[in-house]
């Protein structure tokens, strides 16, 4: 499922138009176009080292099983279409998995759907659980990026039905964001325990969207 070099030129070139379709939760694209959780998830596998837990997995459960050949686990607080339901975990503060489980821990446009007053815990879990030597990558576009594509995708939603905002599918915490600021993430994760934290850069969304990377020692 990892785009060509072509395909990433095309998204690249197509970033204004494909910021605005309709993508329905779980698709891959559209007349050739990557869908920007496609996008995310082409960007994120790249960065991942082993085995992988991938938090807040949503739908069909995809990045672990299109993008990491099933080399991993997705869970989420919600029971989603197609997961499973031992993928699913009301209180993501504690993980039923032994120290040292996974080589990867992944948050994909997730760590802002955490309540504020759970990230700490949940942060910590995720170290927790990762081996000396894993990594944990989280992705979170600009805020007004963030803003814009809720709005837009709301209003898909209002127009095509639920499907197109999966948010709406569940109710939404009060301590849900829209976005969370780099500084709040890169704080978060050092406070885990993770270092040599790096932003990258997503550059076929013209640089509107990141990843940050942080390791465990």
């Amino acid at each position: 499922m990892i785009r060509t070099n072509f395909q990433r030129f095309l998204d690249f070139v197509t970033f204004p138009v494909r910021a605005v379709m309709p993508f329905r939760a779980g698709e891959r694209g559209k007349w050739g176009l990557s869908s920007r959780a496609s996008e995310r998830f082409d960007f994120v596998a790249r960065e991942v080292v082993g085995y992988t837990l991938d938090v807040g997995c949503g739908p069909h459960n995809r990045f672990i099983r299109e993008y990491l050949n099933s080399n991993g686990l997705g869970i989420d607080v919600f029971q989603y279409e197609g997961l499973e339901e031992a993928q699913i975990f009301p209180d993501l503060t504690r993980f039923p998995f032994e120290d040292a489980s996974f080589d990867s821990v992944t948050l994909i446009a997730t760590l802002h759907h955490i309540p504020r007053s759970k990230r700490d815990d949940e942060m910590a879990e995720i170290h927790r659980v990762l081996r000396p030597g894993g990594n944990l990558i989280v992705t979170q576009a600009i805020p007004l990026a963030e803003v814009l594509v809720h709005k837009v995708t709301r209003a898909h939603a209002m127009v095509l039905g639920k499907s197109y905002d999966i948010d709406l599918l569940r109710d939404m915490h009060e301590e849900e964001e829209d976005h969370v600021k780099d500084t709040e993430i890169v704080e978060r994760m050092a406070r885990a325990g993770f270092r040599d934290i790096a932003k990258k850069h997503l550059l076929t969304q013209w640089g509107l969207n990141r990843l940050f990377v942080g390791w465990k020692h």
